[in-house]
């Protein structure tokens, strides 16, 4: 018997940016562990596939689909694959990002267009996607859950674009929170610290630049150590279950205590 129909009744669910990373990490447990029918997506149709087979060789239930926040038609078209595929849709991870919004040095050296680029991908075709899937979230009382950033706390110093748009992300959250809760749809958000995976890259990073970062960064999480993509994944599986049933709104930090960390006492500890 195919995974799908031994899933038939089961969660379907749609993570952007799910090839590697902490997307990759949240589409495996959520079909593996959870029995969710999955969708990944990269802007690679290749990969995207590749991915999904994993999974189904895993056990697991699976969908490959090319989908790419720089091309907004790739959003009606997401929502009717799943459709065609498994029929209803009861839950969107949107964790992709475009390369386009890590824009190095200061904002007063980005460009126009780079700007412009950056927020239109990052987030007007965030909002597009989760309005193509809001009727069908509305459905079957479905739930978003966005992945943010623990950016949006601890502001690192040459990325403002980036920090810029995890905030607005964050917001755009609540906002949606607070309008379509009325359609029984649930949306929460995700903010990780520094998390070791391989999805660096899809931004450019070479892997010695990466666990230079990693590295440099791991101190200032109050736990002394960066996270794992299953850390962040488990917190996104909790909030996509009914045991986050009445949890809507929320912005939940998943950072190992990055943002919370004191600053040293001037006479030393007490």
């Amino acid at each position: 018997m195919h995974a799908q129909e031994k899933a038939r009744d089961s969660q379907v669910i749609v993570v952007t940016g799910s090839s590697a990373g902490i997307g990759n990490a949240i589409a495996r447990r959520m079909a593996l562990q959870h029995g969710a029918r999955v969708v990944v997506t990269s802007r690679s149709r290749e990969r995207a596939e590749a991915a999904a087979r994993e999974i189904e060789g895993l056990g697991g239930c699976a969908l490959g689909c090319a989908f790419s926040l720089e091309r907004p038609e790739d959003a009606p078209t997401l929502i009717d694959a799943t459709l065609a595929r498994f029929g209803r849709l009861d839950g969107l991870v949107n964790n992709a990002v475009s390369p386009n919004v890590m824009v190095p040095g200061g904002l007063a050296s980005v460009e126009y267009s780079h700007l412009q680029a950056a927020i239109t991908s990052n987030l007007t075709n965030v909002l597009w996607l989760c309005g193509k899937a809001h009727p069908h979230l509305a459905a079957t009382r479905g739930c978003v859950v966005n992945i943010g950033s623990a950016v949006v706390n601890r502001h690192p110093l040459g990325v403002p674009v980036y920090t810029v748009l995890k905030g607005a992300l964050q917001q755009a959250t609540r906002a949606l929170s607070a309008e379509w809760g009325a359609d029984g749809i649930r949306v929460n958000q995700v903010n990780p610290g520094f998390v070791r995976s391989d999805a660096h890259l899809g931004i450019g990073l070479s892997e010695e630049q990466y666990r230079g970062m990693l590295e440099f960064y791991r101190p200032f999480h109050a736990l002394q150590r960066t996270g794992s993509t299953e850390d962040v994944a488990g917190l996104v599986a909790f909030l996509l279950s009914d045991q986050a049933s009445w949890m809507t709104g929320s912005v939940v930090e998943c950072d190992g205590g990055l943002s919370v960390q004191g600053l040293p006492a001037p006479f030393g500890s007490q």
